[in-house]
């Protein structure tokens, strides 16, 4: 049997993350001993953590919010996704380089067709953060027309109700919602037409997702994604199929069953 690796989520206010339990189901029915921790660290302890990615006993890395642009200045290559997303979710060690990958891009594709099976005219993005490049790859990717980015940050969140009336998708690329009732979208702003992709997976479904499909919006929360970019950085580790199905299982598991991953 191989000698045990340790795999590490990097990222910041994290407790609340469903990868552990994912990636403990995959090892487990692929009979590895590996473990897979969170590492929650400060933007200034970044570089030294990325850093002892390089030890011969790590794994390799998935990345979350806040870090994805800042580890993917430290990767010694990046692939043509993470390079053009400009953040990276998934490291891979290749001795002691570090190659950057993002599996979000996929995943989000995946999500965006499943919502917009005839295309998107007009997307609505809210956020403009790691997870927001990726997704701005995807909307491309799948010929959107036109995306218009609103942000907490510069106040253009303020133009929301103006704007969502334009939109065919709305997509939450924020935390907000994460462990919370709260929403930036009030329930009156939505309609039937308008199909919304939450990337908050805990509550999953999320207040947003719950008020959309009220409605009869085509809406889902971002549990699918967590799992199409869970399995693709298990496969990019170790060369091997992922164990999809018991990675999914785990993850609605913990999430109350409820999680539409």
């Amino acid at each position: 049997m191989p000698g045990a690796l340790t795999f590490r989520l990097l990222g910041h206010g994290i407790a609340y993350s469903a990868s552990p339990v994912m990636m403990a189901a995959a090892f487990s029915a692929l009979d590895l001993p590996h473990r897979y921790v969170l590492a929650d660290v400060a933007a200034e302890e970044v570089p030294a953590t990325v850093a002892s990615l390089r030890r011969s006993d790590a794994g390799g890395a998935n990345v979350t919010v806040p870090h994805k642009a800042a580890v993917a200045a430290e990767m010694d290559e990046l692939s043509d996704v993470a390079r053009e997303a400009e953040a990276v979710n998934t490291v891979v060690r290749e001795g002691e380089r570090l190659i950057g990958h993002n599996t979000d891009f996929p995943a989000t594709v995946e999500a965006i067709e499943r919502l917009r099976p005839d295309g998107v005219h007009h997307a609505l993005l809210l956020g403009a953060g790691g997870v927001s490049g990726a997704v701005q790859l995807a909307l491309r990717k799948v010929g959107t027309e036109q995306v218009t980015i609103l942000r907490r940050s510069d106040g253009s969140i303020g133009s929301l109700a103006e704007q969502i009336t334009h939109a065919d998708l709305l997509v939450n690329a924020t935390p907000v919602g994460t462990g919370a009732e709260d929403t930036l979208v009030p329930a009156e702003l939505l309609r039937p037409g308008l199909a919304v992709l939450d990337l908050v997976y805990r509550p999953s479904p999320t207040r947003l997702v719950r008020e959309a499909r009220r409605i009869g919006a085509p809406a889902e929360a971002g549990a699918a994604i967590l799992l199409g970019q869970a399995w693709r950085s298990l496969e990019l580790w170790l060369g091997v199929e992922a164990p999809v199905e018991a990675m999914r299982a785990a993850l609605d598991a913990e999430l109350g069953g409820t999680s539409d991953a």
